[in-house]
């Protein structure tokens, strides 16, 4: 067993730790492809306690189960490649600069000045039922080789989900909406110091769960 605590940073929601990066802590080391299931809330500076087998590892705040993470297959239909272009126009209509649930949020807060925090702001795309960005890894996140660290990749696509829901799906800015469960596949590093492009995009809706 493991123990460390979850900065209050990577705050989400006011008094929240956000949902993504929580997954990636619990994920980090277990492979390429795995699927984190969120089961409670976890306290900005709260200490967790990481239990880990070889195909899973759960995360808990003292004897309450918050996360279990496991190696899991994951396949998606990705749409075609936004460019580079498309994406950076998107940006500049991220719904979040006129109105933003939680605008301290650590991975799509627009209060948080380059340092703070990832600084993703995904907007509508042209013509596509999608919402994109581009996105610079700020150099906190990057790891001795200068590739991203991945429990930073699982927060910053936590909130483009919601977003292509808020943009495209029918929810609203003020839903108070919360990860349940994250999948994620890495097929390889991602560059700490390159532009990557970051997608979202409506799955469906099942009562009151949207997927994404």
């Amino acid at each position: 067993m493991a123990q460390l605590v979850i900065d209050k940073r990577y705050e989400g929601i006011p008094g929240v730790s956000l949902g993504g990066y929580v997954a990636g802590v619990a994920a980090k080391d277990l492979g390429a492809s795995v699927t984190v299931t969120l089961a409670r809330v976890v306290v900005p500076g709260s200490t967790v306690t990481l239990e880990r087998s070889e195909s899973r590892v759960l995360v808990r705040v003292g004897d309450e189960l918050a996360a279990t993470a496991e190696r899991s297959p994951f396949e998606t239909t990705a749409p075609v490649p936004v460019t580079a272009r498309d994406a950076e126009n998107a940006s500049e209509r991220y719904p979040g600069f006129v109105r933003h649930f939680f605008p301290n949020c650590f991975t799509c807060g627009p209060s948080r000045l380059v340092g703070e925090g990832l600084r993703v702001f995904p907007g509508p795309v042209d013509g596509r039922p999608l919402v994109a960005t581009l996105w610079r890894p700020p150099p906190m996140v990057w790891q001795a080789d200068r590739t991203v660290a991945s429990e930073f990749l699982w927060a910053a696509l936590d909130c483009p989900a919601i977003w292509a829901h808020v943009v495209h799906g029918g929810s609203e800015p003020d839903d108070r909406v919360v990860s349940g469960r994250l999948s994620l596949r890495q097929h390889a590093p991602v560059p700490g110091d390159g532009v990557s492009i970051v997608v979202g995009w409506p799955i469906r809706r099942d009562g009151r769960k949207v997927i994404a």
